[in-house]
């Protein structure tokens, strides 16, 4: 097992605390979907229905595209710009 997390753990704690973040979304966005459902005279709905709302998915896809365009930003500014120490930077 330790020699699996040696090889593998950037992997490993990379997918896990994306799965962790994403499920602390879905706590939250299921309690303020609630919350809009209560303020507006509607019924409430359980957590595992909320995950096939579109309130659900439109925030994942909304961070999704933030970080996509944050990662791409990173890319291309790491072509044109140095810092000292950094594994990205060239001589």
């Amino acid at each position: 097992m330790r020699k699996i997390f040696h090889e593998y753990g950037l992997t490993i704690t990379t997918f896990g605390l994306f799965f962790l973040f994403w499920l602390a979304m879905a706590i939250s966005g299921f309690f303020e979907y609630n919350q809009d459902q209560q303020d507006h005279g509607q019924a409430m709905i359980a957590f595992l229905p909320y995950l096939t709302t579109g309130h659900f998915w439109e925030a994942t896809f909304e961070n999704w595209e933030s970080e996509y365009l944050q990662m791409g930003l990173f890319v291309l500014l790491t072509a044109y710009l140095f810092q000292k120490g950094s594994a990205e930077s060239k001589p």
